[in-house]
């Protein structure tokens, strides 16, 4: 089976008096195998179907579990017994040194394979004095590999998922992951993760990334530090870098390596790189969501019918030990690549669950009015609370003077809390003293000749109150404790609004020696005073007031806002600037 091509389809049209020779017995199996396969590769995929789980037998040999399996031309690969190998035998091993020096790991590939079986005579004569293969028996074929598959064509993660190799040596390999798609102003994460298989000495590396329709904490460039003597030791490290996509749409947005910026770090060793890597993402106007499907829809096809070259199905990542002469199992990772397909069955299960964790997520964090309008289920509400005291000295108070206290924060987050207190007099024994609650003249019989009146404001945009109390009745009293405590009802939000400041207008064109005034809208706080700058030094200016009048030059420039009176608020948006004769 060399022609893995499927297209066009053709089948036999019978009539009498047709002659039948063997390319027609040929096209008659070809029309429904190609039609089988492609039904398999477009609507399933490629992947494990079932079983095929890969064990450790002893410390130089594997098992092959029985199970199915589709390749990515959509045939079928069926092993219907176990079968037991040593790594060293199969095909690809070869005595290569695994990734690193005595340590490091192979992948256990699995491919279709067919071959004829039955020599029989050949009443026509021919090849091998008259015999030919009678059948082809469809198999497989096991084989070990230290080269990573196409990110393209492996696993479903590759359709919402870029994923880019930074380095790979001695042992030590770093990448990026990035969602393919984002939507414009919308923050992401960069995951950078790192293995140290082959190393037994600590690593560490620095190296700084450009981000082009991307920013890091209003910041074009970011660097990365990773060393491994502040982690607890193990094989695989991820870090996470928070990044915001550009309000702009239809861009590439990416983050490349400065390869001048690269240093790693193995001992008294360092290793330095001249290639510049990067990954990018695609920034637009839709979700996520919407963008994979419109993509998936878009080039599928051409992807399937594109990639007809050989591509194994990586069943396990084996992790091993070499000595001189033997190669001894560590430990076996299944489907290092999430090559799987779901079967109806377990996809419907786990859709079930997935429903089943929604409802119980709203359960536990409770519904909104709407939800709860819309029939679902209320628990009864349960409180949070927080509790404390604060100490104030009567001496020499009067009655009909007010105290307050210092601004208490109470830590139950921002919005509506109920804050309930009293008050002890500290004169006296502990056992004899007593906590009013109220109104403390609805009790004649007080002891300690004390009486206040007790208020709290409550600042809901800042989590804290003070408390406020005017005395009015103080015979000798030193001081006197107040005791509070804040509840809040889980029915209760506990967000606000957040300080946020929006920007317009947002991404505007100009051309050259243009101007237009930018106004921010503030939302959480009232303070509109701002800070208003230019990112790049020929990027043109902007005044106090917000009026940017652009450079001479075309380009795309950020100007940012920055709060006066909260400077951890900002904004930042960018300027497209055209040049007017190219545009006409």
């Amino acid at each position: 089976m060399k022609n893995l091509k499927s297209f066009p389809f053709e089948r036999n049209r019978y009539f009498y008096g047709k002659l039948l020779s063997v390319e027609d017995f040929e096209t008659e199996q070809k029309y429904f195998n190609d039609k089988r396969r492609t039904i398999n590769r477009f609507l399933f995929g490629s992947g494990v179907v079932c079983g095929l789980h890969v064990v450790e037998v002893d410390d130089e040999s594997i098992s092959l579990e029985r199970g199915l399996a589709l390749d990515f031309a959509g045939r079928e690969i069926m092993v219907d017994e176990p079968v037991v190998k040593k790594i060293s035998d199969l095909e690809g091993y070869a005595g290569q040194q695994p990734l690193g020096q005595d340590k490091g790991y192979y992948y256990l590939c699995l491919d279709y394979q067919e071959k004829a079986v039955e020599l029989m005579h050949n009443v026509a004569g021919g090849e091998k004095n008259g015999g030919e293969f009678n059948k082809y028996r469809e198999g497989y074929r096991l084989s070990v590999t230290q080269t990573e598959p196409e990110r393209e064509v492996i696993s479903p993660i590759c359709l919402y998922e870029s994923k880019t190799e930074i380095y790979c040596g001695n042992g030590v390999k770093i990448t990026h992951s990035l969602p393919k798609y984002l939507e414009m102003g919308t923050e992401t994460i960069l995951r950078i993760e790192i293995e140290n298989v082959g190393q037994k000495q600590n690593i560490s590396f620095v190296y700084e990334l450009s981000l082009s329709f991307l920013t890091h904490r209003d910041e074009t460039t970011v660097t990365v530090r990773f060393d491994e003597r502040e982690h607890a030791k193990a094989e695989k490290y991820e870090i996470q870098v928070p990044l915001k996509a550009a309000f702009i749409h239809d861009v590439e947005a990416e983050a490349t390596l400065k390869p001048e910026s690269f240093a790693l770090r193995m001992g008294e060793r360092e290793y330095r790189m001249e290639e510049q890597r990067g990954i990018s993402a695609h920034v637009g106007s839709q979700d996520e969501s919407q963008a994979i499907l419109d993509a998936y829809y878009k080039g599928a096809m051409d992807d399937v019918v594109d990639h007809t070259y050989q591509q194994s199905i990586y069943l396990a990542r084996i992790y091993v030990v070499k000595t001189a002469d033997l190669c001894l199992i560590e430990r076996i990772e299944r489907l290092p690549f999430g090559q799987y397909i779901l079967h109806t069955e377990i996809s419907t299960a786990l859709v079930h669950k997935l429903e089943e964790d929604v409802k119980r997520l709203k359960r536990e964090r409770f519904l909104t009015p709407a939800q709860r309008n819309a029939g679902e289920k209320h628990l009864a509400p349960v409180q949070e609370n927080a509790c404390g005291e604060v100490l104030f000295d009567l001496e020499a108070v009067r009655p009909g003077e007010v105290l307050y206290s210092d601004r208490i924060f109470h830590g139950l987050g921002l919005g509506p809390v109920t804050i309930v207190m009293g008050y002890e007099v500290e004169n006296g024994f502990p056992e004899e003293r007593e906590t009013v609650f109220g109104d403390a003249s609805i009790f004649p019989d007080v002891r300690d000749g004390f009486q206040a009146s007790l208020a709290a404001r409550l600042e809901v945009m800042e989590g804290a109150f003070v408390i406020g109390m005017r005395v009015q009745k103080n015979e000798g009293a030193g001081k006197v404790r107040v005791r509070w405590t804040a509840f809040r009802h889980r029915g209760q939000s506990a967000e606000t609004k957040k300080k946020r400041l929006f920007i317009q207008p947002d991404i505007p064109n100009l051309y050259v020696g243009e101007s237009v005034i930018f106004t921010t809208i503030s939302e959480g706080f009232q303070d509109e005073r701002m800070q208003w700058s230019v990112k790049d030094l020929d990027g043109g200016t902007i005044d106090k007031n917000g009026k940017y009048t652009a450079p001479e030059i075309p380009g795309v420039f950020q100007i940012s806002a920055v709060s006066t009176a909260y400077p951890e608020i900002g904004v930042s948006t960018f300027v497209v600037v055209r040049d007017k004769e190219k545009d006409w």
